[in-house]
């Protein structure tokens, strides 16, 4: 039987590189390292070869804290977390007001109506999965200004897609990672002001 690895011994990627340097763009946009730190940290983080070495250089920066360990999320949802499921069939369904975001977000209907708004939530999560299935309905989702919408891959019948929430988003805010199909309905992406 062989030991587990010790996670400060796993491999980065190029996006877990790249999370790092926005921390630290960041944090020396925030006044919270000189540019001397930022100097010497951008250089370590775009050498890392392991986590052990990011988690060093990041370890004082409340930007990339989670649960008390450094937040070098790629973008792949927490797999331990129950995904939220929002399923319309003929009707309508509200995840609206003020709410906890999971990483994961499932949202499903065929003739029914899905609205999603993470204007009043509480997200403490760098990247969101949302995963899109419309039939002939409807799915609308708002985002806050501020949060990055990536649109990772949507298949189009008959019906439509619009992503309207397209500017760069703040560094340190939420990543919205968008996924699935529309048949005949549509699904309209959109800031929540």
């Amino acid at each position: 039987m062989t030991d587990a690895i010790d996670p400060a011994n796993l491999r980065v990627s190029n996006a877990e590189r790249e999370r790092a340097a926005a921390i630290l763009q960041d944090a020396l946009d925030q006044g919270m390292i000189t540019i001397d730190e930022y100097g010497e940290r951008s250089a370590i983080a775009a050498s890392a070869k392991v986590r052990g070495e990011l988690t060093v250089i990041l370890a004082d920066l409340p930007t990339a804290l989670h649960n008390g360990t450094v937040a070098l999320t790629s973008p792949v949802p927490v797999e331990d977390e129950r995904p939220l499921e929002l399923n319309a069939g003929m009707g309508n369904v509200n995840q609206v007001g003020r709410w906890t975001v999971p990483s994961r977000i499932n949202a499903r209907c065929s003739m029914g109506h899905v609205k999603i708004d993470f204007s009043e939530a509480v997200c403490r999560h760098r990247d969101v999965w949302l995963h899109l299935e419309c039939g002939w309905g409807n799915i609308k989702v708002l985002v806050p200004r501020g949060w990055t919408v990536v649109v990772e891959g949507v298949s189009v019948g008959s019906g439509k897609f619009n992503n309207k929430a397209s500017a760069h988003g703040d560094p340190g805010q939420p990543v919205l990672h968008v996924e699935g199909s529309v048949s005949a309905g549509d699904i309209k992406i959109r800031y929540g002001d």
